[in-house]
């Protein structure tokens, strides 16, 4: 099964912009990727970030073959995503720091704003490639390491679109915000 290399969560995305830069690639079967996984969780911790119950994940392991079209193919892709070649993961990230910091993203979704004149009642659809600088990425990276949630990733990336994008690198306003409401797809590049 391939992976997709889009997202509708900035977590993910950044998951998805790291396999761009690994050095091999990881297993491809269930049963490995599922060993694989297996060494850095216990069963049960395993079950929950999969979402599923732990005697569901007891039958899933001992399944001889799961249907590609498995409900959980998708969650165990993401989790592979997220742990694979740490360690080819931050060296990309020191490369990418050391470097000028910079980020490219685009993404397809509604964008609201609010300014000192009051808010888009009606958020729109945008499609935007753009450039993210210097303190963005790191913030971002730095809060991915240590596990920050969707939230936290997105008030970062909230803040970066509007200094990037509607104040084109000036201070804004303390009471001017951008939103990203309802993400179709999202994709950093590095």
């Amino acid at each position: 099964m391939p992976l997709r290399l889009s997202a509708d969560t900035v977590q993910e995305a950044l998951d998805r912009a790291d396999s761009r830069h690994w050095t091999r690639n990881p297993p491809h079967s269930m049963r490995a990727r599922l060993t694989y996984l297996l060494k850095h969780y216990e069963p049960a911790a395993l079950a929950r970030r999969l979402q599923t119950t732990p005697s569901y994940f007891d039958a899933l392991l001992g399944a001889q073959q799961v249907p590609e079209d498995h409900p959980l193919h998708y969650a165990v892709e993401r989790e592979i995503v997220r742990m694979w070649q740490p360690r080819v993961r931050r060296r990309a990230h020191a490369t990418i720091l050391a470097n000028g910091g910079q980020m490219t993203l685009s993404f397809r979704a509604w964008l609201g704003f609010t300014a000192t004149a009051g808010s888009s009642d009606d958020p729109r659809l945008r499609f935007l490639s753009l450039h993210l600088d210097a303190p963005y990425p790191e913030r971002l990276f730095t809060a991915r390491r240590i596990g920050a949630p969707e939230s936290e990733l997105q008030a970062i990336l909230n803040d970066a679109l509007s200094i990037c994008y509607f104040h084109r690198g000036r201070p804004a306003h303390p009471r001017e915000s951008v939103s990203l409401d309802r993400i179709d797809f999202l994709e950093f590049y590095y």
